[in-house]
C-alpha cells in the first residue's frame, strides 16, 4: 500500500476495548499513519487533549455517542470519525446531529477505515455504503 501520503496524518483511537483499538492502531501505522493517542474513553481523550495546541488531523470513535458529543462540544473543528456496528437509522442520525465528519461500519471492508480517514483528512465526508442513503437524507433534510 502507498503510505507517503498517509505520513503527515495524525488520527487519534478512542475505544473502551483495548484489543480493538490495538488493532486499529497496528493497522493505521501499518498503513503509515501517525497515531496520535489513543484512549479508552471520551474523557481519556480530552485529558490527552487539554492543553496540547494541536489537534489530530482525524478522530475514531467506536460506537460512544457521549465521547462523541463531549470532544465536538470543546473541539468542534475535530473530524470525528464513528466507527460502529449499529446501522439502524435513529443511532445514525443521533451521530450525524453531534457533528461526526464521518461513519463507518464495524467488519466491513478493513481498507474502509484507512478510506475514511484520508477523507476527513482532507475535508471530506465519508460514510459507509450501508449507511449513506441515512446520511445523504439527514443532510438533506439540514439544508
Amino acid at each position: 500500500m502507498d503510505t507517503a501520503n498517509n505520513n503527515s496524518i495524525q488520527v487519534a483511537i478512542v475505544d473502551n476495548n483495548v484489543q480493538l483499538r490495538d488493532n486499529s492502531v497496528k493497522q493505521l501505522e501499518n498503513s503509515g499513519f501517525t497515531v496520535f493517542f489513543q484512549a479508552g474513553s471520551g474523557q481519556d481523550a480530552l485529558q490527552k487533549l487539554k492543553g496540547n495546541n494541536n489537534l489530530p488531523d482525524v478522530c475514531i470513535i467506536e460506537e460512544n455517542l457521549e465521547a462523541a458529543k463531549v470532544l465536538l462540544e470543546i473541539y468542534p473543528d475535530l473530524k470525528v470519525l464513528i466507527s460502529s456496528m449499529n446501522d439502524n437509522e435513529e443511532n445514525v442520525t443521533d451521530m450525524l446531529k453531534t457533528g461526526v465528519s464521518g461513519y463507518i461500519l464495524k467488519f466491513a471492508d478493513p481498507d474502509e477505515m484507512i478510506t475514511a480517514v484520508k477523507a476527513l483528512s482532507e475535508n471530506r465526508k465519508y460514510f459507509s455504503v450501508g449507511i449513506s442513503g441515512i446520511a445523504m437524507e439527514y443532510f438533506v433534510q439540514q439544508s
